[in-house]
Order: structure tokens, then sequence, then C-alpha cells
């Protein structure tokens, strides 16, 4: 079944109301992370959302925290002594103790300097916590089947590292790689005033637009998910007779449902996905370039923003928490693919 809400991460209160409002013009609910004793701090506009119940609270279990301990420490084996940089400890981040394993206590020595107060908080470098934080969005949404969503360049553009558990080698860009992490940015799909339209007016407008909202998600993970999975050339020159005619259809139809934000100037929406470089080539019309940035229609546009060490792992273990959207509510989107690629090359590499 096709993911049909989004996991908001790496934070419990969201930074951006207008990044709430934004994701529910497209999902039917925004689920957070929220520990058991820990009351969010939120805006009226926020509360009437919750109340609504189109924004809700994810409390973990633990099969949440198991799981996501298992997948930290691999990773963390994984690294052994080839920490990137932004994993390298600096400033202390602290982690909820309902977040955490018990398992991994006694790991801790292991992993780097730590201490736990007197109230049973994790007190970790930033880095590593933030890493810790990261599996565990990746793991509970792939146990509820959401996709995951941020309003943060800086998180989503380094967020590939852990879901492909550091797939990439210290060449970012290697344009003789068999495939490549891509962007893929539907524009104009979001009114760029949506922060000032009441939660009383966006309630209405998610209540009597949901066939819309679920074809334009659905025909753009089609889209994304095919990208992901070929390897043919010939099906490869299909996508832009097939899924792409879908997809702007159903964007159409979409922004004509949006009433009176129909006309209003419109803000971009991107994910992360695998491409195989002959997919890449083939809806290119730039040869020899990945890396270059391609507008296969009107309004979508893709490019590579590094490559994978190891293409055939990252193609053969797809599931819904790989999917990161980032939603441009201040505009973000503009230049999505050159912005994450430096935010991930300083993150492995400064």
């Amino acid at each position: 079944m096709k993911a049909n809400s989004i996991l908001y991460y790496p934070h419990i209160e969201f930074q951006n109301e207008a990044w709430v409002k934004s994701s529910l013009l497209l999902w039917d609910h925004v689920y957070r992370i929220v520990p058991e004793d820990y009351t969010p701090i939120d805006s009226d506009e926020i509360k009437a959302l919750v109340d609504a119940d189109l924004v809700r609270s994810i409390k973990l279990d633990d099969k949440d925290r198991e799981e996501t301990f298992d997948e930290f420490l691999r990773l963390c084996d994984k690294l052994d002594n080839r920490l990137p940089a932004g994993l390298i400890p600096s400033e202390e981040e602290r982690i909820h103790p309902d977040k955490i394993d018990n398992r991994l206590y006694p790991y801790l020595d292991l992993i780097g300097e730590h201490f736990i107060d007197d109230f049973r908080w994790l007190h970790l470098s930033k880095e590593l916590a933030r890493g810790y934080m990261f599996k565990l969005s990746q793991v509970v949404a792939r146990i509820r089947n959401l996709n995951r969503g941020t309003d943060d360049l800086d998180a989503w553009s380094i967020t590939p590292f852990f879901c492909e558990n550091a797939n990439f080698g210290e060449f970012l860009q290697d344009p003789d790689a068999n495939g490549f992490f891509c962007s893929v940015t539907l524009e104009d799909v979001v009114p760029e005033n949506i922060g000032g339209v009441s939660s009383h007016d966006l309630i209405s407008f998610v209540n009597n637009r949901k066939d819309e909202r679920k074809l334009l998600r659905e025909k753009f993970n089609d889209f994304t998910s095919h990208l992901a999975m070929i390897s043919n050339l010939n099906h490869a020159g299909q996508i832009e007779m097939d899924f792409v005619n879908e997809l702007m259809e159903s964007k159409e139809e979409y922004r004509k449902s949006m009433d009176k934000w129909k006309d209003i100037p419109a803000l971009a929406i991107s994910t992360g996905v695998p491409v195989s470089l002959t997919t890449l080539g083939t809806l290119s019309s730039i040869q020899g370039n990945p890396f270059s940035l391609l507008r296969i229609a009107g309004s979508l546009v893709m490019g590579a923003i590094c490559s994978y060490a190891d293409f055939y792992r990252a193609k053969k273990r797809r599931d819904p928490s790989y999917s990161s959207y980032l939603i441009g509510v201040d505009k973000l989107c503009k230049n999505v693919r050159g912005e994450s690629y430096t935010r991930l090359e300083e993150f492995i590499n400064d």
C-alpha cells in the first residue's frame, strides 16, 4: 500500500507552520515523534490542526527502539575509522530516554563521548545524536509505511548518507559511476503564501479535495519509483511518454482544485531517488554529464547530486522510508541540486 502520510523530522516542534500546511496539501496526515511525557510547544494554528486530527503524534514502542539500535550500530560498524566530518564530535546534544533502546548504553563507549544525566537523558555529541535521530525517523517511517519530510535543507541534504548506509565515496561526483542519487523537483505545487492561510480554510480544502491530492501524490511517487528501478535503456525512453505526462496532468488538475489559490505563484517539492547512468543518459539531452540540470517537462526538473559507490545495493533496497521530501516553503528549492551537494560534501569531507 502506498504511503498516504508523512513523518516530520528531525525535530519535535515544527520550525515552520507553512511547512505543515504545505504538507497537508498533499498528504493526509503529518506525523511527528513525541516522547511519552513530553508536550510539544505549538502555536494556535498547529493546535487547530492537531484538534482536526491532521497532525498526529507517534509514541515509540520497543520495536522502534530495537530496530533503530540495530541499524545505528550497523552504520557505526560500517564507518569504523572512516567517520564523515559531520559526525566528528563537537558540542553536545541530548536524546530523550524514550527514544533509546537499553541495549545501546553498553556500546556508547565504542561510539563516542557521552554521559547520562539525572533525568536519564543521553548526552552525545551533536553530530552523533543527529545520526541516531535520522536512523530513528527512517525506522519509524518504514514500520508505519510513511514518507518522511522536512523543511530543513541541511537535514534533507545529509539524509541520504544515513538512509543509504554511507554508500558514497569521498569523491562524490564521479561521472563514470553506474548510478547517482538525484534530486527530482516538481515545481509550482505549493502556494507561496500558504503560511498565511488559516487552519480553518486549510481543513476545508483538505476535506474537500482528497481525490486531487491523492492523485498528484501517487503520480509523483509512481514516477520516482520507476526511475529508481529502471535499468533497461528502451524502457527508460518510455518515461517521458507515460509517467511524466500523467504526472503533469495530475498536477494541472490539482492546481485547478485550489480555487482561490490556483493563480498564486507556487513553490516546489523535491525528493531524492537513485537513478542509473543508463536512465539519466537516456532522459538527458546533454550526454556525458550526469551532473547537469535536466528539465524533463515544463515543471519537472532533476539532476544528479552525488555518485553511489555501489549502485546495485542502492537500487535493491528501496522502501517507503527511503523517500524524503523537501518542501520549499522558503524558496529553498530554487537550486536544490547544487545546494544539497555542497552540504553533503561538507558533511562527508569538510
